[in-house]
């Protein structure tokens, strides 16, 4: 709303000085003239000239209003940078058998937050070279709410891992969750605005701890739905920048498709 009142006031002596200048113009023309009939048509066209000018200014000025109050009504998600990154040390002893090449994932539904599973599976189905058993796959093989989940220790999601790769053939397993705090109205009282943290474990086949992170975000809830499609891509290149950043790639446990 402040930045539409900005653009409104900068355009205003922009159209106060279109104003003063005609104004300035017919009024030389009618003093040159001399004449009062021409006087009055000046007049009169000045007048015309000033109302088109203050309509255009209003209808400017609604539409500005209107694509204001829309924005502030969209709902929209910020993604921050990762903190608390892990990454697990290889084996340079046996750098065959410990560190193998990462082929195939399972993404688990994401404690929390049902459309963060979606994300996550696309972004490896699409940015990566692994197979990806998607959550809905994974769901059939474990219930959402099993107790050795994102949220239990390292133990039980190694026991997990364990027994996902077995099931479904895959070499490692992706456990995640997202946390909160809860929402509250922003300052126009059109939007929920909320914190949100999600935590990440990558966990192969022998119940291995690959990687661990966590990316917070802010979630705003307003009246307008946000774009699942751009929120997707903001969400695919935060996640494979900082891919690239741990080296995760080169790693071999996310391995990048070739562009």
């Amino acid at each position: 709303m402040r930045g539409w009142f900005r653009a409104a006031l900068l355009l205003l002596p922009y159209r106060c000085m279109s104003f003063t200048t005609l104004t300035h113009i017919f009024d030389l023309t009618a003093a040159r003239t001399g004449n009062r009939s021409s006087w009055t048509h000046v007049m009169t066209v000045s007048l015309v000239v000033t109302g088109a000018l203050l309509l255009q200014g209003c209808a400017a000025g609604a539409w500005m209003a209107a694509m204001a109050v829309d924005t502030m009504k969209s709902s929209h998600i910020t993604f921050w940078p990762f903190e608390q990154s892990w990454v697990a040390p290889r084996d340079r002893s046996s750098n065959a058998m410990r560190n193998p090449q990462v082929t195939s994932i399972a993404v688990l539904p994401v404690e929390g937050d049902p459309e963060m599973s979606a994300r996550l599976a696309a972004v490896l189905q699409q940015e990566t070279t692994l197979r990806v058993e998607s959550p809905l796959t994974v769901r059939a093989v474990v219930a959402e709410t099993d107790s050795r989940s994102a949220q239990a220790d390292d133990k039980d999601r190694s026991t997990l891992a364990k027994e996902i790769t077995r099931d479904l053939g895959v070499d490692t397993v992706l456990i995640s969750r997202v946390t909160g705090s809860p929402s509250h109205p922003s300052d126009w009282g059109w939007k929920a605005e909320g914190s949100r943290r999600l935590y990440l474990y990558l966990v192969n086949h022998d119940g291995r701890l690959l990687w661990k992170d966590q990316l917070p975000f802010s979630l705003v809830t307003g009246g307008t739905p946000q774009l699942e499609a751009s929120v997707q891509v903001d969400f695919a290149h935060h996640v494979m920048r900082h891919v690239k950043e741990l080296r995760l790639d080169e790693l071999g446990y996310f391995p990048k498709k070739l562009s």
